[in-house]
């Protein structure tokens, strides 16, 4: 099946491929005019772009956050500590947002970051199995010894 969707692909391929220089020129005409329309965008839209940058701003602090959180919880299960698993620069970035007076994504993080902290480090009790030696034959009682319901039978049955 492999072979063959290959196989397709490169059919399409090669069926768009231009065939003399006329075509050719034409495709590359057609490229480097699409190259010069996207690299023009922001300067036509810079509202778009402005509100793209922040959007994709916000989805890096989220990315970020989610790592350290991530990051805090494999060190907390090999045995490293909970304030190692901050990312790099964090507490500058939190100072220099933190003279804002506005809450933003960030010092929600914040938030969100040291109550995660104050969880992952919750005292967890572990008690050892019971080691007493059982006999584990005929351990099984009546009503697991009968078969399961297997539902109406037919007349001819």
């Amino acid at each position: 099946m492999f072979l063959i969707r290959t196989a397709f692909w490169l059919i399409i391929l090669v069926l768009l491929l231009p065939t003399n220089e006329q075509q050719q020129s034409e495709v590359y005409g057609t490229a480097q005019a699409a190259v010069k329309d996207v690299s023009g965008f922001c300067d036509r839209n810079p509202g778009v772009c402005a509100t793209g940058k922040d959007a994709f701003g916000v989805f890096v602090e989220k990315a970020q956050f989610g790592v350290s959180m991530l990051m805090g919880f494999i060190r907390q299960e090999t045995g490293g500590t909970a304030s190692d698993a901050q990312a790099p620069g964090a507490d500058d970035k939190a100072a220099a947002e933190g003279a804002d007076a506005k809450h933003s994504s960030l010092d929600q993080a914040a938030v969100a970051q040291a109550s995660m902290e104050s969880w992952a480090t919750a005292p967890v009790t572990v008690e050892p199995a019971s080691v007493e030696p059982t006999n584990s034959q005929n351990t099984l009682n009546r009503d697991d010894l009968m078969p399961a319901w297997g539902g109406r039978r037919g007349a001819g049955i």
